[in-house]
């Protein structure tokens, strides 16, 4: 009997304990699932960036179409925020590559698809420098959008140190980006500075600095160096500005012996290029030219045979070359002026600056031939030491350092301050359009200038 009476007692337990387990985990779940429901609800949908370029990896490469590509990487599965690509291809019929290769991509083919593509946009991030009727459209048919302009390069700075182009002789239409735009974005400080010396900050758009990203692809890949070669390079557009020829000219000046020199990515294709085959026939014992070319056997050909590479020129917004020299770890001679200087920061030091001469090019042949002896004179190993530590000045451009800047800007322009200031300029472009007939900027400064007074007499009160 008491036995029975024990196992009833136990069996009672076990399942009252069972029931409330059972009881319980149901309980958690159902709450989980009733707490799930409230995020959902509570979670705030991401704002949409319309990314707008004409360039894009595989119909056109270049600087332009890699900082597309990193911005995209740098905003994927962002909480926050969801960029969207917009193609204009107006003159571009063969899009299938693109519409396969990037996720919710958007073509303007006309007109009538910015109307459809621009609908759910809060901020565009627009990398135009052509068909800028496209960005007045965009600006009077969604007045909400936040327009921010990307410069790449000052086309008028482009004009004035490639000695004048019949593909920058337009410079004057970037202006009208920079009138339509809410925010520029600069990508150095040498470019803000241009910019204002130019007089454009006449123009609504707020100027500012953030600098393109760079992702390192070797921080654990190190190439079998040989710090002993005392070959000079250069490799990139053979333009003006640019300067190209300083490693063959600097080379020939010092007189040294046993020195090659490599010039890659000449462009024979347009125009011919009677500059450099009169260069590669007067100094084909000591040139060698690699014609542009993708090919990554080539490439590393290059990096393989140089032993300092020149990061040369009168002009240059930022410089994905120099990133490219430091990332392999090859000593590199570099301009003492605009991105690849700045880029170089306080390690400055372990790489071999010269002095840039924008208006005597003799001089400034000079100059890079000063800054070549020093890295000859400099002995296998501290060319080495100087490599990596050269190199460190990458981490302040890495994606993730970068995307935080971009994230400061973005959360300005959807704050109700930017948002109402913003109001307040548009209202007196609209009325200084309809009434004064003359450039808003003339009339909201005068208008600052006033407010501030009336507060001024307030206050003596």
């Amino acid at each position: 009997m008491i036995y029975n009476f024990i196992v009833y007692f136990v069996n009672f337990i076990i399942l009252s304990l069972t029931y409330l387990l059972y009881n319980s985990l149901n309980y958690d779940r159902d709450n989980k699932i009733i707490n799930d429901k409230n995020n959902d609800k509570n979670k705030k949908p991401k704002k949409k960036i319309g990314l707008l370029t004409n360039e894009i990896p595989p119909i056109i490469y270049g600087g332009v179409s890699t900082w597309i590509i990193n911005f995209m990487k740098m905003f994927n599965d962002d909480s926050d925020f969801e960029v969207i690509p917009i193609f204009l291809a107006y003159a571009d019929k063969d899009t299938n590559l693109i519409k396969d290769k990037y996720k919710g991509i958007r073509i303007v083919y006309n007109q009538n698809d910015i109307d459809t593509h621009f609908k759910d946009i809060d901020i565009c991030v627009n990398n135009l420098w052509i068909a800028l009727d496209s960005i007045k459209y965009i600006v009077k048919k969604y007045p909400n959008i936040i327009m921010i302009s990307v410069c790449h390069s000052l086309i008028k700075m482009e004009h004035l140190t490639n000695l004048g182009s019949s593909y920058t002789d337009n410079f004057y239409e970037q202006e009208i980006t920079f009138q339509y735009s809410d925010y520029v974005v600069l990508i150095s400080k040498a470019e803000k500075k241009y910019y204002e010396e130019f007089g454009y900050t006449k123009y609504k758009a707020i100027p500012t600095v953030i600098y393109n990203s760079y992702s390192p692809k070797y921080d654990d890949v190190y190439f079998d160096i040989d710090y002993s070669n005392n070959n000079p390079g250069y490799i990139g557009r053979h333009v003006p500005r640019k300067r190209p020829e300083l490693a063959l000219l600097g080379a020939l000046k010092s007189k040294r012996k046993n020195i090659n020199v490599i010039n890659m990515g000449v462009d024979y294709d347009k125009n011919g290029n009677d500059y450099w085959k009169k260069l590669e026939n007067e100094f084909k014992d000591i040139l060698e030219i690699i014609p542009f070319t993708s090919d990554i056997n080539k490439k590393n050909y290059y990096w393989k045979n140089i032993g300092v590479n020149s990061i040369t020129g009168i002009y240059e917004p930022f410089g994905y070359t120099i990133c490219e020299t430091l990332d392999r770890r090859i000593p590199a001679i570099v301009q003492n002026i605009d991105g690849p200087y700045e880029i170089l920061g306080e390690l400055k030091d372990y790489v071999y600056l010269y002095d840039v001469d924008k208006e005597n090019f003799n001089q400034d042949i000079q100059n890079y031939k000063n800054a070549l002896e020093k890295f000859w004179d400099t002995d296998p190993e501290k060319r080495r030491v100087n490599a990596f530590k050269a190199r460190r000045a990458l981490d302040n451009f890495r994606p993730c350092v970068i995307k935080e800047k971009w994230k400061d800007l973005l959360e300005t322009c959807l704050s109700e301050d930017f948002k109402r200031n913003r109001i307040n300029k548009d209202t007196l472009e609209n009325m200084s359009e309809v009434f004064l007939k003359k450039p808003v900027y003339t009339y909201f400064n005068k208008f600052k200038q006033f407010i501030n007074k009336v507060f001024e007499y307030k206050n003596t009160k």
